[in-house]
């Protein structure tokens, strides 16, 4: 996703596409913020779908059965199928980490309030990751908020603290 001049755009995209496969979004800094804007429902989903596993598990259904449930279900989104086993199973060298992941949601903030946007589901995960990196979670990956939430439950007064 790539934000400025159309023509400098048309200069560079050959060496881009030897990269991945880029976008011109518009002027510059709309790539940035695009980027920010698909964080946001990255944080989110993740986060959603960790409140619904923790509370699956906590009625006693098997984690591994609920996430697999819950990846075919209709909330299965390519980002949380690829992303599903990573919750019960963190992977020592994180895909995209809390700390990152924060960084984002943050600058997404900071962006919205320029624009006099609200953003109430950012500032939850905010909250969320900053719950994460609390528990010391910053370097795991953000499949990582499963497991904060579980230390909220198993530790509600450090949570609160």
């Amino acid at each position: 996703m790539v934000g400025g001049d159309e023509d400098a755009y048309a200069r560079v995209e050959p060496i881009l596409r030897e990269l991945g496969t880029p976008t011109h979004i518009g002027e510059n800094g709309q790539g940035l913020v695009l980027k920010l804007a698909i964080n946001i429902s990255l944080a989110v989903q993740m986060l959603a779908f960790a409140e619904g596993l923790l509370l699956a598990e906590r009625s006693g259904i098997d984690p591994k059965l609920a996430v697999d449930v819950m990846t075919s279900s209709p909330i299965g989104s390519p980002m949380l199928k690829a992303r599903a086993d990573l919750v019960l199973d963190l992977p020592d060298e994180a895909w995209f980490d809390i700390g990152l992941m924060q960084k984002d949601i943050v600058l997404a903030l900071e962006a919205a309030r320029e624009l006099g946007v609200p953003l109430p589901s950012a500032a939850v995960a905010d909250e969320m990751l900053t719950l994460a990196r609390a528990h010391g979670h910053e370097r795991d990956d953000l499949a990582a908020l499963f497991q904060a939430l579980r230390q909220v439950v198993a530790e509600p007064l450090r949570a609160a603290t």
